[in-house]
């Protein structure tokens, strides 16, 4: 075999190669991001209605014709629609917002069985309000549209009107994205893979050297170096070799913008948090939060008032990447603004609330628990805003906070809302575990939440603990229930112990 053959044959299988490694990894990369936005799409436009059905409960009282006409204008993907289904005891299974099919029980026929599941899992909760799961399931021949296709859905529970609502697409349209990537990556590998042969097989001598550069350049990107390029010399092959690799690793560029924008968001969101917990004579604080493998909106700050009091504030925005991060910048600077003005926690959220109505994207929202600690009279003074409970440990044992029903609506969706301040008072030893909702919201392997009753659990164990060993067996008991550390959402946690 000449060496013009022996150098083709390398110089062939290093380009291929290489080209098909990058291709592999953005194509997995690129699958994983896209399935995972697909889900937080679906998500975002459940947990988008949910919020209507409870804010048109909490000003009419009951549903509305413009509400269903707002519930019938929700669309996702190429097919995919939003479903309300009733589960009251004397209509169950009844269709109530449908494109075509409204009025119809889909208990009574054979070809919607995941609708039966749907419901039997709600009963076996005891019809918990906002229990909300993910659902693979093949489309019946009793229903219209592309027969025998799989189908995936995701269903949130609405108890005050005893209300399914189910948002449902085809997984081949939920997932197509990936499918074109996978295929413009094939495209691109065998387009390389094609020239260089030509290239090689003419003039090997003469493109020994730009080879040689070329392979440099390829190791590179495989290396993860993606603005990486092939300076273009001349305009024979060899520089249309390098043109056309330029184009690829643009390509290649423009697919990992989602990933870029969320690490963006990541650093925004970090730089808005407090570099750490304030020095309080008499208090012990800790704070961790740890980002999601997508960006999510989690945020806390302390806020000393004066002398004696400061503010403790832990709080989530529904918006993820860029949106959620900005979502997020503008509620702490409310709230450090409203905090100079006002003197009590409900007005501080008032205020807030009037802000951001006016501030965030519409259809965002911000849930928010807000603590003032005056260490003169040894009390808590706060106000929830659809925030999760703090768990308060003393020797009664460990418990939520009590909470007013006026204090579960979060800020920015409605301008005039009235919240109310409540109180408890602190003794040295006792402790307060500020957390979001996505430690709670963990899932195992069969999708089963990880829940208060699992945090209560692990509180107890650990409660005697220090406060930094008592963060890490905190987490370490949920990363094991979950099977592992890669979060679907930010976990923020804030531990405030009195000595």
């Amino acid at each position: 075999m000449s060496l013009r053959v022996k150098l083709s044959i390398v110089a062939l299988i290093e380009v291929i190669a290489t080209a098909a490694i990058i291709g592999f990894f953005a194509f997995r990369q690129s699958k994983q991001e896209t399935q995972a936005l697909a889900r937080e799409i679906m998500r975002a436009k459940t947990d988008y209605v949910f919020t209507l059905l409870e804010t048109y409960d909490a000003i009419h009282g009951s549903p509305t014709e413009e509400l269903i006409q707002r519930i019938r204008s929700v669309r996702l993907f190429d097919e995919g629609y939003i479903t309300v289904l009733s589960n009251a005891p004397e209509s169950r299974g009844v269709l109530l917002v449908h494109p075509s099919s409204e009025g119809q029980n889909l208990l009574q026929l054979p070809g919607f069985p995941h609708i039966k599941r749907i419901i039997d899992d709600i009963e076996a909760s005891g019809r918990q309000h906002g229990i909300d799961k993910f659902i693979l399931y093949k489309q019946g021949s009793d229903a219209r549209g592309r027969r025998g296709e799989e189908k995936i859905g995701y269903y949130k529970y609405f108890a005050p009107w005893s209300w399914i609502v189910l948002t449902t697409s085809y997984t081949k349209d939920v997932y197509k994205s990936t499918a074109s990537v996978r295929n413009g990556i094939i495209d691109a590998v065998i387009f390389v893979g094609l020239i260089a042969v030509i290239l090689v097989n003419v003039t090997v001598q003469r493109m020994f050297r730009p080879l040689q550069n070329l392979t440099e350049t390829i190791q590179e990107v495989a290396a993860g170096k993606l603005d990486a390029s092939i300076a273009i010399e001349s305009r024979d092959e060899i520089g249309g070799l390098a043109r056309h690799f330029n184009n690829m690793l643009i390509s290649l560029r423009q697919n990992t913008r989602v990933w870029q924008e969320l690490e963006i968001a990541r650093r925004l969101q970090q730089e808005m948090l407090p570099s750490g917990a304030p020095a309080i004579a008499g208090v012990d604080i800790l704070a961790h939060s740890l980002p999601a493998t997508e960006v999510g909106g989690d945020f806390y700050d302390f806020i000393m008032l004066d002398e004696n009091r400061f503010a403790i504030i832990i709080g989530d925005v529904s918006g993820k990447g860029i949106s959620g991060a900005m979502g997020m910048s503008s509620a702490l600077s409310a709230l450090r603004f409203a905090a100079d003005i006002a003197h009590t926690t409900d007005k501080i959220l008032e205020m807030v609330n009037r802000r951001l109505v006016r501030d965030i994207q519409r259809y965002m929202f911000v849930a928010v628990f807000l603590g003032i600690y005056d260490r003169r009279e040894q009390k808590l003074f706060y106000t929830n805003a659809g925030q999760t409970m703090p768990f308060i440990c003393d020797g009664e044992g460990v418990r939520l906070l009590p909470q007013s029903d006026a204090d579960r609506f979060p800020l920015g969706i409605r301008p005039e809302v009235e919240y109310v301040q409540q109180h408890i008072a602190l003794e040295p030893g006792m402790e307060l575990v500020f957390y979001t909702d996505g430690i709670i919201e963990l899932s195992d392997s069969n999708r089963e939440p990880y829940g208060f009753d699992r945090l209560r659990e692990s509180i107890i164990r650990h409660r005697d603990k220090s406060l930094p060993a008592q963060r890490d067996a905190l987490l370490h008991d949920a990363a094991e229930f979950a099977g592992t550390d890669d979060y679907e959402d930010d976990v923020t946690l804030v531990l405030f112990r009195l000595e």
